[in-house]
């Protein structure tokens, strides 16, 4: 019998249903260090999918390493089967569309599956700026999941139409994407309130589950577009007791994964405290 966890954050819940959408032989592409998505492929990794490979910065087929700040870079080359630039990282997976999944945040994401890594309001004079797309657009169309994560589901985030277009699953139904020379894979966003998925361009995203304590009419009060609300819908699986033991001990000891979940008045002090810990660990403090 699974034995659920009964004390967990909403930041594990969401890095554990985000891990149970990597599958057994995936082939698994970090972009720039984001502590949720990290620690969601290497718990993956570890548990369920010990056969899926893990490729970040110029290290190819890492093994699983304790999340950090400091020393991620460091950590998956060490661990890497071989290094390559990523000029053949971009030409072996990216371009050639051997990529499964590489889970994205951004500041937008609209009904359309477009997302806004750029800025929000007018371009030339925006209210906000962001970091800006980097591989963001070839991931979302090539790979064969898009897998956003979103600690903040607001009307602020899920939006009508993004402002800018950084990045789109312009091809979704299963059979365009086949046609036009992609593998088929749904949209799917997984939120600090629910699980919602996108598979056919013509229909709105849709309801997969509700996070504990949720309802249906708060994940629409909060969405800028129409969703489809199933009669229905189950509640998101909660982490397992072993796995909540597994982030907490073994892959995220440092707390990286709140990070994602902090204000941004707030972000710089959190950083503070974890690179501090993270010195201490390894003599330099």
């Amino acid at each position: 019998m699974t034995k659920y966890a009964k004390d967990y954050s909403v930041g594990e819940l969401m890095c554990v249903t985000l891990a149970r959408e990597i599958e057994d032989g995936d082939v698994i592409v970090l972009g720039s260090f984001t502590p949720l998505a990290y620690a969601s492929y290497i718990l993956a990794k570890i548990t369920h999918a010990p056969n899926s490979t893990l490729l970040a910065y110029a290290a190819v087929d890492f093994r699983p390493f304790q999340l950090s700040f400091i020393r991620a870079e460091s950590s998956a080359t060490i661990g890497a089967s071989c290094i390559w630039t990523m000029l053949e990282d971009l030409n072996s997976v990216h371009l050639k569309g051997r990529g499964d999944v590489e889970a994205i945040s951004s500041i937008q994401a609209d009904q359309y599956g477009n997302i806004n890594l750029s800025v929000v309001g007018e371009y030339d004079s925006p209210k906000l700026r962001g970091p800006g797309g980097a591989g963001a657009p070839e991931v979302i169309k090539m790979h064969r999941k898009m897998i956003g994560y979103f600690p903040n589901h607001s009307k602020m985030t899920f939006v009508p139409k993004v402002d800018v277009i950084t990045g789109t699953r312009y091809v979704i139904d299963a059979e365009e994407r086949i046609k036009q020379g992609y593998r088929p894979g749904p949209i799917k966003y997984i939120s600090n309130l629910a699980v919602i998925t996108k598979e056919k361009k013509a229909k709105p995203f849709r309801i997969d589950s509700l996070h504990p304590g949720v309802t249906a009419d708060q994940v629409v009060e909060n969405t800028g577009f129409d969703l489809e609300v199933p009669k229905d819908i189950p509640e998101t699986e909660l982490p397992t007791a072993e796995q909540v033991r597994l982030i907490r001990e073994e892959v995220d000891p440092y707390g990286t994964l709140a990070f994602d979940f902090k204000p941004g008045k707030e972000r710089l002090g959190y950083l503070h405290e974890i690179l501090q810990k993270e010195l201490e660990a390894i003599g330099y403090a």
